[in-house]
């Protein structure tokens, strides 16, 4: 059953989140993003946050559309776009889940 509709979702948005849904095996059609904190109904390892991050730092980077719909200040640097991806992912990122007897 499909509970979000993606009619008028910009499209850099959906792949980002078609990305972040398959690293944790998130069906996209599942999620309700219209929900409040849906993005603590899955984690991922940090080892598979930093992977996204790298997809994500990298698709910001060739992609011109995206960066100006999600930057202030939309250059094609990889410092810039790496504090962009930073903040996404602290606001709308999966929960870490970290190994146990870990001290994070």
């Amino acid at each position: 059953m499909k509970k979000t509709d993606f009619k008028g979702l910009p499209e850099f948005l959906y792949t980002i989140l078609v990305e972040m849904c398959a690293r944790v095996g998130a069906d996209i059609n599942e999620l309700d993003f219209k929900k409040e904190n849906w993005y603590t109904q899955y984690s991922w390892t940090k080892e598979e946050e930093d992977s996204f991050s790298e997809w994500m730092i990298d698709y910001l980077y060739k992609n011109k559309e995206a960066r100006e719909r999600i930057m202030r200040f939309p250059r094609k640097n990889k410092k810039e776009i790496e504090k962009v991806v930073e903040t996404f992912l602290f606001d709308f990122g999966w929960k870490t889940k970290y190994p146990e007897g870990s001290k994070e």
